[in-house]
């Protein structure tokens, strides 16, 4: 007789073993408040690459605020490499300055990111710019 409860017992426990396990919640987004501002000089052809650390998951926006003289650069945002030093670019856009971000969208995890500013041909001595990285 007790046999029967047990085996009772042990098909329930397996059956309850076999159910879907309810995800665990991600961490929700928060709004970017960190400001990030990298000035620098760029020439022919060249790309330059500065780093920045998010520390929460949340907005990452990316402004080319001032290019002088004026003209277009392609901006990116990415994670830096470890055996190259560069940028490794996971998004990016060829733009104007301007005071609305070019580049937006979130980082979906914490750590360490990095902007790329590069010419795409239309540079033709050197440039001076200004591009600014808000992010949490």
């Amino acid at each position: 007789m007790k046999s029967i409860p047990l085996a009772v017992l042990a098909a329930a426990l397996l059956a309850s073993a076999c159910n879907d396990p309810v995800p665990l919640a991600g961490p929700s987004p928060v709004p970017p408040t960190v400001t990030d501002t990298f000035t620098g000089t760029l020439t022919v052809l060249g790309t330059n690459s500065h780093p920045f650390v998010v520390n929460e998951v949340g907005g990452v926006k990316v402004t080319l605020t001032s290019v002088d003289p004026l003209t277009k650069l392609a901006i990116g945002v990415g994670t830096p490499s470890t055996t190259t030093g560069t940028c490794v670019v996971l998004d990016s856009k060829t733009t104007d300055p301007g005071t609305a971000p070019q580049l937006s969208g979130t980082a979906t995890v914490k750590g360490n990111f990095c902007v790329a500013v590069s010419d795409v041909g239309n540079v033709t001595d050197t440039v001076q710019y200004t591009i600014t990285v808000l992010h949490s």
